[in-house]
């Protein structure tokens, strides 16, 4: 083996064993047990008064439309009530007729357009809190001494719903936690300290 192929294994196996080294560093095993708390999801998002303003915010979305519908609803009672007083079949009955079809068209198009409005409205809503939820728990978890390595999602709270076999199967299959200590919940204090947020403006 002459010199130049010998600088050359000698450099790949020293670049062989830094990369291992480094692999090492990264990927490795803690030496501690990590710090965990726990939250009921649920409770946390009911209770949660930004939640509370999104409702609003969506319900407002429904009462605009819902006022819309009304006068619709009302123009289309009127114009049917008129048909009565025309001759059927008559110039103004045919105009009248058709007047109370584009209402009715326009009723069923604005109806149709304000449920799917008012149902991306929600999910909005719910990604938004729970965007707001998950930006939180890192916030409170990593101002924490020492800080919370993981918070996890208690499913143990929510109780098992009366259902078929198959059904109840699958509940029980969803769930991934057995028991938890009420010594590691975070909830309240997230709730106070999000909802506190939220009163002064944050």
């Amino acid at each position: 083996m002459n010199a130049s192929r010998l600088g050359i294994l000698v450099a790949g196996t020293a670049a062989i064993a830094l990369l291992a080294g480094a692999a090492g560093v990264m990927f490795a095993v803690p030496t501690s047990p990590p710090i965990v708390a726990t939250v009921d999801l649920e409770r946390l998002f009911n209770n949660l008064d930004v939640q509370k303003t999104e409702g609003e915010r969506v319900d407002a979305v429904a009462v605009k439309y819902d006022g819309e519908l009304d006068q619709l609803r009302g123009r289309i009672e009127n114009l049917q009530a008129e048909l009565e007083n025309f001759e059927q079949g008559g110039e103004a009955w045919l105009k009248t007729s058709r007047d109370a079809e584009s209402a009715i068209s326009e009723y069923q198009a604005i109806e149709q357009f304000a449920r799917l409005k008012v149902e991306a409205e929600r999910a909005k809503s719910m990604r938004t809190v729970y965007e707001r939820i998950r930006a939180e728990v890192e916030a409170f978890a990593k101002a924490q001494t020492p800080p919370i390595d993981m918070v996890i999602i208690d499913d143990t709270v929510p109780q098992l719903e009366p259902s078929t076999a198959e059904a109840m199967q699958k509940q029980i299959s969803a769930r991934r936690m057995i028991y938890s200590s009420d010594a590691f919940d975070i909830t309240d204090l997230l709730l106070a300290r999000m909802n506190a947020a939220t009163g002064s403006g944050g």
